[in-house]
C-alpha cells in the first residue's frame, strides 16, 4: 500500500532536528506496525497536491498551526476541494486535528473557535460507537490534544465514534472511506512537552500548566490509534463499512 501524506505544516525549526517533520512521525508510527507500506509526502502548505486522487492508495491529512478559516493561507481552499474529490472517488483517507476540521468543513460541517478555549495535553476520550476496524477493543482512550478550534456543526454524513468532556466530536467516520480525529496520535510525549515549552507565550498560562502536568503520565494510546488507522485503511469495502456497531469493551492494549 502506498500512503500519501498531505503535509499541512512544518515542525518548528528548533524541534525538527530532534523529532523530525510530521510526515516522519506518521511514517514511523505506521512502519512500526507494517514495514511493507510506502509513503509519498505532498507539501500542501507550499501549494503541492496530487494531480490525481489515485496517485496513492490512501491518504493522511496532517495537523497544522493554522485555522481552517485562515484567509491568508491560500493553500487551504485547494486542499478542501481535494478532500471533496477524495470523497467522490471513495479513496480511504485519515485526517488529524486540522485535517479533521477541514474534512468536516469539506463534508458540510462548520468549524469555529471553541467556546471552551484551548485544549492542551492528555485527555481521556470515550468510545461512542465501536466499529469492527477498532481492534483491539478499548472503551476509552488517552490522547494528546493541542487545539483552539473545534467542529461546531456536525456534517450530516458523519458518525461520531469518540467523544470527550472537552471535545464532542473527537473521532468521526464518513461512510467507509473517511476517518478523522481531533487529537494528535503522531505526537510523542517528549515532542508534545517540547512543543508546549516553546509555545508558552502563545497559550493561556493555566491551561499550559495543566497540559504539561498531564504529559508526565505515560498513558497515551498512540500505538492503538495507529493500529485502528491501519485497520481502517487496509480493510476491504465490505469490512470497512462496519455498520454493525458493538458495545465498547475494555482491553489492556496500548
Amino acid at each position: 500500500m502506498r500512503i500519501g501524506i498531505l503535509r499541512c505544516d512544518k515542525v518548528r525549526s528548533t524541534l525538527s532536528a530532534e523529532f523530525g517533520e510530521y510526515p516522519h512521525m506518521i511514517e514511523q508510527a505506521f512502519t512500526a506496525l507494517n514495514n511493507t507500506l510506502s509513503f509519498q509526502t505532498y507539501c500542501v502548505d507550499e501549494g503541492q497536491l496530487p494531480e490525481c486522487t489515485d496517485e496513492c492508495d490512501a491518504y493522511i491529512i496532517t495537523g497544522s498551526r493554522h485555522s481552517v478559516f485562515d484567509p491568508d493561507e491560500l493553500w487551504i481552499n485547494p486542499l478542501r476541494d481535494f478532500i471533496v474529490r477524495l470523497h467522490k472517488a471513495k479513496i480511504k483517507t485519515v485526517a488529524i486535528c486540522f485535517g479533521h476540521q477541514l474534512m468536516a468543513e469539506a463534508m458540510g460541517g462548520k468549524v469555529e473557535r471553541a467556546d471552551n478555549g484551548w485544549q492542551i495535553g492528555v485527555h481521556e476520550t470515550t468510545i461512542a460507537q465501536q466499529k469492527t476496524f477498532m481492534q483491539p477493543y478499548m472503551a476509552s482512550l488517552y490522547v494528546i490534544m493541542m487545539c483552539e478550534d473545534q467542529i461546531q456543526t456536525l456534517p450530516e454524513s458523519a458518525t461520531v465514534l469518540a467523544t470527550s468532556q472537552d471535545c464532542q466530536y473527537m473521532m468521526l467516520q464518513y461512510d467507509n472511506h473517511f476517518l478523522s480525529i481531533q487529537a494528535h496520535p503522531e505526537f510523542s510525549l517528549d515532542f508534545a512537552k517540547a512543543l508546549l515549552n516553546i509555545c508558552q507565550d502563545e497559550l493561556p498560562a493555566k491551561r499550559l500548566e495543566k497540559g504539561l502536568s498531564s504529559l508526565s503520565e505515560d498513558k497515551i494510546n498512540n500505538e492503538l490509534i495507529f493500529r485502528w488507522f491501519l485497520n481502517f485503511l487496509t480493510a476491504s469495502d465490505d469490512a470497512g463499512d462496519n455498520t454493525g456497531d458493538e458495545t465498547a469493551k475494555t482491553n489492556t492494549a496500548n
